[in-house]
């Protein structure tokens, strides 16, 4: 199968953890120190994967104050069929820039393991990445990429977000960033789509409808959207992820615990 089903699970499941740091504009509210969500990928009706998100709001990083986020992600049942993934991420952002500092990812994808360290100097403009490859003769790799002002890693990426009041949008407007990925900076957006009522965990729920842009991916075509659904409260947590995947139905990131319990909006 030509479709890239380990790289879209990634970019889909790391979603949700990006738009945790969106605020409502005017409330004073601070999160709490630590959160935590959980997740469930599921492919029609079938359980293929979860997804656990946990920010720790009051970290610290070489003694300077920074957010640090960590992801664990898992295909399950006919999930590991399609793209076997058992992978952690850990990113560390500067809470004064919102610019990330440093990541490490420890990966497993099908037969492939892999570790990574990530460092990123906005004095030389450099990003600096360390992999040990165990499938490799020769594990050790090393590679520079070039850094551009507003670059974000993955998990920093929507951090931007926290700055917009989605209420204040037009429907239709979309902002954009770079993201490094790897070997490369990518572009990676969101457009506003309005506000819609959704039904969630058997109640009608507010939320602010968004469409992720990844121009890069042909995968991810207007006709199928990425559409996701924030809560309107003053949390705006993700709720919801759905697309179309190609040959395979419609895929869904659905939020099913919050901070150890039910999650109740």
């Amino acid at each position: 199968m030509n479709f890239k089903f380990d790289k879209f699970i990634f970019f889909l499941t790391l979603f949700v953890s990006h738009t945790l740091f969106a605020q409502s504009n005017g409330v004073d509210n601070p999160s709490p120190k630590v959160e935590n969500l959980k997740y469930k990928l599921k492919l029609g009706w079938f359980s293929i994967g979860s997804g656990e998100v946990t920010i720790d709001n009051d970290s610290y990083w070489r003694g300077f104050p920074c957010y640090k986020v960590g992801v664990y992600a898992e295909t399950l049942g006919l999930g590991n069929w399609l793209g076997s993934l058992d992978d952690h991420y850990t990113s560390i952002i500067d809470k004064k820039t919102q610019k990330p500092i440093y990541n490490e990812k420890n990966v497993v994808s099908g037969n492939a393991t892999w570790e990574q360290w990530t460092n990123y100097n906005f004095d030389s403009m450099t990003v600096d990445v360390k992999v040990l490859d165990y499938k490799r003769e020769d594990p050790n790799r090393a590679w520079k990429v070039k850094l551009e002002e507003n670059t974000q890693d993955v998990l920093g990426t929507f951090m931007f977000f926290k700055h917009y009041d989605w209420i204040s949008m037009k429907i239709g407007d979309s902002v954009m960033l770079t993201t490094h990925y790897e070997k490369k900076l990518y572009k990676v957006g969101v457009r506003y789509m309005g506000q819609h009522i959704i039904e969630f965990n058997d109640r009608y729920v507010g939320t602010y409808k968004l469409h992720l842009l990844l121009p890069e991916n042909d995968k991810l075509k207007k006709d199928r959207p990425v559409e996701i659904f924030i809560s309107s409260d003053k949390n705006q947590y993700p709720l919801l992820i759905e697309t179309k995947l190609p040959f395979l139905g419609k895929g869904r990131v659905e939020l099913v615990e919050l901070n150890n319990g039910e999650p109740i909006f």
